[in-house]
């Protein structure tokens, strides 16, 4: 269940947004988790401590790693993992689910926000990170349907700063 919110916390903390894997698989995938480390980077330079990881296949895993990787520099950052339900790996690759539940199980808070699936999960979700952060990080083409780019454009309404990606910077 999720903890109260901290108004305090909220100013140090960013959530990630991105794409799953069917929309990186024309990219340079180490080039784009280069910059993404730079920007988590920036962010923990900045004062920011708590990363909002979502825990899909794609960009949110790949954030969550590399706060996990940048943890070990700086142990004062925290990871929270935000997952729309309990069964969210249900029906994955077994590569994803084996790096989603080594992330869960290596993250400083677990939030599961619902007990079983349902159809607005994702988007409850998305709401909740950005509701709990002050910064979003996102990997994002520019289209404009699907659910990064309403956590976008949720994030703009709530005034979060906002770091973007454009995976079509990294085209092989």
């Amino acid at each position: 269940m999720p903890a109260p919110f901290d108004q305090s916390r909220k100013a140090r903390s960013a959530c990630f947004t991105g794409h799953r894997p069917r929309m990186l698989t024309n990219c340079r995938l180490d080039d784009l988790r280069l910059d993404l480390h730079i920007a988590i980077q920036e962010a923990v330079d900045a004062g920011y401590q708590y990363f909002y990881c979502g825990m899909a296949m794609g960009s949110d895993i790949i954030a969550g790693e590399l706060v996990l990787a940048l943890r070990e520099q700086f142990p004062e950052i925290k990871l929270i993992c935000v997952a729309p339900f309990d069964a969210q790996t249900d029906g994955w690759p077994e590569e994803w689910r084996q790096r989603y539940y080594r992330l869960r199980d290596a993250a400083d808070e677990k939030v599961s926000l619902m007990p079983v699936r349902f159809s607005e999960g994702y988007l409850v979700r998305n709401r909740y990170m950005v509701d709990h952060s002050s910064l979003l990080i996102g990997v994002y083409n520019g289209t404009p349907w699907g659910g990064t780019a309403y956590t976008v454009r949720y994030a703009r309404s709530q005034g979060l700063k906002i770091r973007l990606i454009t995976p079509a910077a990294y085209r092989k």
